[in-house]
């Protein structure tokens, strides 16, 4: 199993913790959800981080901040989601026998392209993008979830992987 995780309103409530007028003071006390760097340092998969950012550095600093890096077996940074969805397809095409989870709190992004790549996605509906309604079916997530804490619920669920395993 590979997990693909979007970084903002994701892995931590950015619209809650920064603001664009003060993001590089706010960047300096951010902090993880509830059981992200539990799930990310146990959970028996590999686990990339796949964000865009719009100021240099920023995501760089994000991930240093919250503590993920070590628990990441790749990261991408891409300047446009365009970009983002040739990530997940190169990600796809070097992983071809993985099972692949996207999980991302846009409907219009991660889960898209997730869902147009082939791959299981799983929505977290929280956030600035919390509102957001799927226009059409290829914006559905397979899964949706409104605390990061239920991600190891459903992967169980969703993947069949005995609880010894996971826990």
């Amino acid at each position: 199993m590979l997990i693909v995780f979007d970084l903002d309103d994701t892995l931590f409530h950015s619209s809650a913790q920064m603001r664009r007028e003060t993001m590089w003071e706010d960047v300096k006390t951010i902090t993880a959800f509830p059981g992200v760097h539990d799930f990310l340092n146990s959970f028996p998969a590999r686990k990339m981080l796949l964000t865009w950012e719009t100021d240099k550095g920023l995501q760089d600093a994000k991930i240093n901040i919250l503590g993920i890096r070590s628990f990441l077996d790749d990261i991408f940074i891409c300047n446009s989601n365009e970009e983002k969805k040739q990530c997940l397809q190169l990600i796809k095409e070097k992983h071809p026998t993985e099972d692949i989870y996207v999980v991302g709190d846009r409907i219009d992004a991660e889960i898209q392209f997730g869902n147009e790549l082939g791959m299981k996605t799983v929505r977290l509906q929280h956030g600035k993008y919390k509102d957001m309604i799927p226009q059409h079916k290829i914006q559905e997530a397979h899964h949706t979830i409104t605390e990061f804490s239920q991600l190891l619920s459903v992967l169980r669920t969703s993947a069949n992987v005995s609880e010894r395993v996971l826990q």
